[in-house]
């Protein structure tokens, strides 16, 4: 295939997974169960996976997809980023056209931001706290959508059925409508969550950053795109640039997304910042650009100035004890909250530790008695779900919320056994 060709199928493959990833994010049955929302997304992501492995200090059998993630880009290198990831797709369509291509000059060191939030995240899952995970991109994305974006829609997408309604003519149209399509896909129970301004504003603060470089998340602060940067390094399939054909018209540098072709080293990028997009290489008018493969004579990758070193892996765990010092002396820890409720069959330490902040169980309650919460339980325990039945009851019929749990946060319990498990004391 051509390079214009291989350009197009990503493009087609960011659509299609960002179109499934937010499907499964949003659909659910008519009692507001689902087989798995979008926990297969989740277990394909290595942070996710090891963090869960290493503060629940046991194997969590569906976690080991993330180790396909991991297979990928040892031989293509950082492809999850550029073909797969859907909040790396977003923030590829929503950028101004000024910022795209644009170097950041003196904060090029800022890309060593990434590797300190992986390793920081690795480092809290290590000491039995998962609290970094909130970063995740997948998390951050999938939060938004359950806590904000889809309750916000519903509410918009009812109060203009609400309007409409005003006029007879349409009734018998919206009616049809409204069985055919709004009353499976919204249900009938109301969406309230306390915590959707905040999530939301993260989400928002995410995308406006590239209004200063493009994908500047994914450049200098994504803690998943760090984790897969390191381990493009050992990529066997790589950018090469042949500069004997190659003109120096600095088409490459300019349209690169992450900013990573440097045009002063004979226009070489640093596979742990490609994505693999292989817009320079269907922008170069002369062929110049290639992706080769390493073998024979594979070697890994020269290390950068931004890249981690000793004293960066030191700060990042020591970031990472003092987070679990700090919230080991919060009174919440020692004194929870009387009203404090958690999900059937989680407790507080599965939570702490394992609960990634992904708002699957807050999306899948039929009732909405499961709410993101702020501060209830303590800092360290942002964004983890908290049963609140002044909103809505713990249904009897229901086992959804540890059916999509893709860390074990929430055990994925029988409905016998869920129904039979004390959710807590009555006073």
């Amino acid at each position: 295939m051509s390079a214009a060709d291989w350009r197009r199928l990503r493009r087609i493959s960011q659509a299609f997974f960002l179109i499934l990833f937010l499907g499964l994010s949003i659909l659910t049955n008519a009692r507001g169960q689902a087989a798995t929302g979008a926990a297969p997304f989740f277990r394909l992501d290595p942070l996710l996976g090891l963090a869960a492995l290493l503060a629940g200090r046991t194997w969590i059998a569906p976690a080991f997809l993330f180790l396909v993630t991991i297979f990928i880009t040892l031989l293509f290198g950082r492809s999850w980023c550029g073909w797969f990831c859907p909040l790396g797709t977003l923030l590829e369509w929503i950028v101004p056209r000024k910022t795209r291509g644009k170097m950041m000059g003196r904060l090029e060191k800022w890309r060593l931001g990434k590797h300190l939030a992986w390793m920081a995240a690795l480092g809290g899952a290590l000491l039995g706290s998962a609290f970094y995970t909130f970063l995740d991109p997948l998390t951050l994305l999938n939060r938004a959508v359950a806590s904000a974006l889809f309750p916000a829609l519903r509410h918009a997408v009812l109060q203009s059925e609400a309007w409409l309604y005003r006029f007879p003519l349409l009734w018998d149209a919206l009616d049809a409508a409204h069985q055919a399509v709004i009353a499976p896909l919204f249900g009938s129970t109301p969406r309230y969550f306390g915590g959707a301004l905040p999530v939301f504003l993260l989400l928002a603060g995410v995308i406006a950053l590239n209004w200063i470089a493009e994908r500047f998340w994914c450049r200098y602060l994504c803690p998943l795109g760090g984790l897969l940067g390191i381990l493009s390094k050992f990529a066997l399939l790589r950018r090469e640039v042949d500069l004997e054909t190659c003109t120096a018209c600095a088409k490459c540098s300019r349209g690169c997304p992450t900013a990573t072709i440097d045009s002063e080293d004979n226009f070489r990028s640093d596979p742990a910042e490609c994505i693999v997009c292989l817009d320079c290489m269907a922008d170069c008018p002369t062929g110049a650009v290639r992706f080769r493969w390493q073998i024979p004579g594979w070697r890994p990758a020269a290390w950068k100035d931004y890249d981690p070193g000793r004293r960066a892996a030191l700060g990042a765990l020591a970031a990472a004890a003092g987070t679990a010092a700090l919230a080991g002396i919060d009174p919440v820890r020692q004194h929870p909250p009387a009203n404090l409720m958690r999900p059937p069959g989680a407790s507080q330490a599965s939570i702490e530790s394992l609960c990634v902040r992904c708002g699957e169980c807050v999306r899948v309650c039929p009732t909405q008695g499961l709410q993101p919460s702020l501060f209830e339980s303590g800092w360290h325990n942002l964004f983890t779900p908290r049963l609140a039945p002044r909103i809505g009851f713990c249904s009897y019929q229901c086992n959804a919320c540890g059916q999509v749990c893709p860390s074990g946060a929430i055990p994925p319990l029988e409905l016998a056994v869920k129904q039979s498990t004390p959710l807590g004391l009555v006073r």
